[in-house]
């Protein structure tokens, strides 16, 4: 004898599956299936277009609080851009190199990224937010 799916398809009305409401209909299964599918393509497509309007919300308030773009300490490109994310809190950060600071002024980060050249910190780590 074989598996029970061959014998199935053998005799799909053996199936419990294919029982529905108490009459036989071998195709809600793959109907249901189907639903199931695009439900959950729909729902990945909503999460994806929602992780979008995040990042975009994200970058426009980072584009907002910029204060200025200065050469870099490390590796000396003018792509050492300073924000203020609030009144107490100002960040630097390289693009080109990825060396950072953080401080309560601007001067104060400017200063602890100066600090950090040679210590291999790269803000797309991770490693400070």
């Amino acid at each position: 004898m074989g598996e029970w799916s061959e014998y199935f398809e053998d005799f799909p009305e053996e199936n419990p599956d294919n029982w529905v409401n108490g009459q036989f209909n071998p195709c809600l299964p793959a109907q249901l299936n189907k639903a199931s599918a695009q439900q959950a393509d729909a729902s990945l497509v909503a999460h994806q277009l929602k992780l979008i309007m995040n990042a975009y919300a994200k970058l426009e308030q980072k584009a907002k609080s910029l204060v200025a773009t200065e050469d870099c300490p490390q590796c000396g490109l003018t792509e050492l851009k300073t924000y203020q994310l609030n009144a107490t809190l100002y960040l630097c950060e390289c693009q080109d190199c990825g060396i950072y600071g953080a401080g309560q002024t601007h001067e104060e980060a400017l200063a602890k990224t100066a600090g950090a050249v040679g210590e291999g910190l790269d803000w797309r780590d991770g490693a400070f937010y």
